[in-house]
């Protein structure tokens, strides 16, 4: 019996090796990898170049996810590396803005694909930091990095600002910028698929068992919500994602606002908010643009972008065609206004 999924062709990407930080206690001593697309930018120059361009945008899946699982980053990547020229022939966004230089990058985090059960936001933004650090240093030399989560990624991009003072490791680690594609609160989202009682009751195992201190102890299959026993969660990430104020939960609907105040009044950077406007992981019931307009109230003066917006049509993963090259162009757009 065929598939009737469409397989995209080959493409090429270079894999970028780099060490973990140093005082590291959650990372792995082997390297870790991140993976940069490769669009034929090259031919596309006139005359032809090489010369990638000097900044990188670094793109986070979400919980399961990891390189090429989520099937809008190819043409983000295609996207950007078109307006990579350095000639007048340089293409334009849909506002006619100048289009940005960007190199993608998928980073590969310990946490990737069924290995999320194993982590924590913390965790990933140490390994974040690690890769910002490579690409900031002499082998990339990027001048700008922006940081591109979808789903869980969102809340990695939020974790990492918080948490960037990394003064043990030295400069170079700060992000210029942030773009949160899909952000959902995972506690909702387990709220409408699973049984509220077994939610509750693992809830109450992965508490009990932080408080006796084996948060890292993965939970009995027979304790988790039955959508939950395909992949080891230890009770930590668990609680974290499941439990009311736990560490994964950021964009719930019912957070109070010190803590709304405490997330978003405290960003430095540029952040584009893009939501998708079918999202099959939001309750139905949720003002999503209600939610958005209450983040951005919490913002610095200039720091949630005017672009910010629902994508039309699109489901979680941003499926659609037509959803896939708004939002590659609202990217665009907002990458652009950096430069001023």
């Amino acid at each position: 019996m065929s598939s009737s999924i469409t397989l995209p062709p080959p493409y090429p990407v270079k894999v970028h090796s780099y060490l973990p930080l140093s005082s590291s206690t959650s990372s792995p001593a082997h390297p870790l990898q991140a993976y940069e697309h490769l669009p034929d930018y090259d031919a596309q120059a006139s005359p032809p170049s090489t010369q990638p361009p000097p900044n990188v945008l670094v793109f986070i899946g979400g919980l399961g996810d990891g390189p090429h699982t989520i099937p809008y980053v190819r043409h983000l990547a295609t996207y950007l590396s078109s307006s990579s020229n350095n000639n007048n022939n340089t293409p334009a966004t849909a506002s006619g803005s100048p289009a940005p230089r960007y190199r993608v990058f998928e980073a590969r985090l310990t946490s990737a694909f069924s290995a999320f059960g194993y982590g924590s936001l913390a965790q990933d933004a140490r390994e974040l930091a690690a890769l910002v650090r490579h690409l900031r240093g002499p082998l990339v030399g990027a001048r700008r990095v922006v940081l591109m989560g979808h789903s869980t990624g969102c809340q990695d991009c939020l974790e990492y600002v918080g948490r960037e003072g990394w003064a043990e490791e030295g400069e170079g680690l700060k992000v210029d910028g942030l773009v949160l594609q899909g952000p959902v609160s995972d506690r909702e989202a387990i709220g409408m698929t699973e049984d509220k009682r077994e939610v509750e009751a693992a809830l109450r195992v992965a508490e009990r068992m932080v408080r006796e201190g084996r948060g890292g102890e993965v939970m009995a299959t027979g304790e988790m919500p039955s959508g939950w026993r395909g992949s080891p969660v230890t009770a930590y990430r668990w609680a974290s994602l499941a439990g009311v104020g736990g560490d994964d939960d950021y964009f719930s609907s019912d957070l109070p606002d010190e803590k709304l105040e405490s997330v978003w009044g405290r960003l430095e950077q540029p952040v584009l908010i893009l939501p998708s406007e079918k999202d099959e992981w939001v309750p139905a019931d949720t003002d999503v643009m209600g939610l958005v307009n209450r983040w951005k109230s919490f913002c610095k003066p200039g720091i949630a972008s005017d672009l910010s917006g629902l994508i039309p049509g699109a489901n979680h993963r941003v499926d659609n065609p037509a959803g896939q090259e708004w939002l590659a162009d609202r990217v665009a757009r907002f990458l652009a206004e950096l430069e001023k």
